[in-house]
């Protein structure tokens, strides 16, 4: 069954389960009724199921899907389609890494070309993905969806930079203890709009903790002079050893670059990311430093009452306790 999350009933439109803004908790409505799973609709339930698996932590979308095949009856709710359709969407959504025999692509929006199609403009291939299995099940030449000319020139001379980058500060599995692994792409419009993506996953399972990174950046080089580079950094952290705890955090930050030569962009591109990034990892250092003088101290008292420190000998407390007996 579920149940209401506040005082009134759950909405019947459930709009904002898209938004992500709803919040399941074992709760009782103002009125103490308990609305029961079978009182919704098939298209309530599957949204309902849609929504968590959205939710769902790098990594973990698998064992969520087997849970939901569990939970959720008539078991004709989750349906190959309802999975195919929610599977695609997920995919795009947390930027996805699909490997083939050869190839390795990332499953976002700046990289469709139709459903479950996304390019490797590096090699000029476009890759089909099944998104359940995310695997890419074939590859086709797509040189005519590649830029060309200028533009291009541009987009290979900020690949390559990219790759030096990503090679200098991401983790990439190539050490014996390592479990992360990533990529990143560049692509580019016939308008000289060129987008930067970067996906890299940290998943230790065995270990309950499951990690990913992704940002997206994008500026015009149809023309020389200063351009505004924009873009989003999105991480997710989840550690499920006795607990469930996750972090979620956005950041958007913008800088300029000079648009000149190929060569001279590429490394400006590179170093204002570079920038920007560090920045945001310095913030969320800071941010768990300071947890322990602001956020923790609101939560609880570091002192009790009496201002003084937690007296940890036993005969100071048998003799409270002897005293109090009497």
């Amino acid at each position: 069954l579920f149940l209401a999350s506040s005082s009134k009933p759950l909405p019947r439109d459930f709009e904002s389960w898209n938004k992500g803004e709803l919040n399941l908790s074992l709760n009782y409505t103002e009125s103490n009724t308990l609305i029961m799973a079978d009182e919704y609709t098939p298209e309530q339930k599957a949204k309902i199921a849609r929504h968590f698996l959205y939710v769902t932590p790098h990594g973990e979308v698998k064992d969520v899907v087997k849970d939901l095949r569990k939970v959720v009856k008539p078991a004709t709710i989750i349906s190959d389609q309802w999975l195919t359709e929610s599977m695609t969407g997920y995919n795009k959504t947390r930027f996805e890494i699909v490997s083939g025999d050869s190839s390795k692509v990332i499953c976002c929006p700046q990289a469709e070309v139709e459903p479950n199609k996304y390019l490797h403009p590096d090699k000029k291939i476009v890759c089909t993905v099944d998104p359940v299995q995310q695997k890419i099940t074939s590859e086709a030449d797509a040189s005519n969806l590649v830029g060309t000319g200028q533009n291009e020139e541009y987009r290979v001379a900020i690949s390559a930079k990219l790759k030096e980058y990503l090679s200098a500060f991401y983790e990439d599995g190539s050490s014996p203890t390592s479990v992360a692994n990533g990529v990143g792409s560049v692509y580019v419009s016939p308008q000289g709009q060129v987008a930067i993506v970067i996906s890299f996953k940290n998943l230790n399972q065995n270990n309950y903790w499951t990690g990913g990174w992704q940002s997206e950046w994008t500026l015009s080089v149809n023309k020389k002079g200063s351009a505004k580079l924009e873009g989003r950094i999105r991480i997710n952290v989840h550690y499920f050893e006795d607990g469930n705890v996750q972090l979620n955090s956005t950041f958007n930050e913008q800088g300029e670059v000079d648009v000149s030569d190929c060569g001279s962009t590429a490394e400006a591109v590179i170093n204002t990311i570079q920038t920007l990034e560090t920045d945001f990892q310095k913030k969320l250092d800071q941010f768990y430093v300071q947890m322990h003088d602001s956020t923790f101290k609101n939560m609880r008292r570091f002192l009790p009452k009496n201002g003084q420190k937690m007296n940890w000998r036993s005969s100071v407390h048998a003799v409270v306790a002897e005293a109090a007996s009497k």
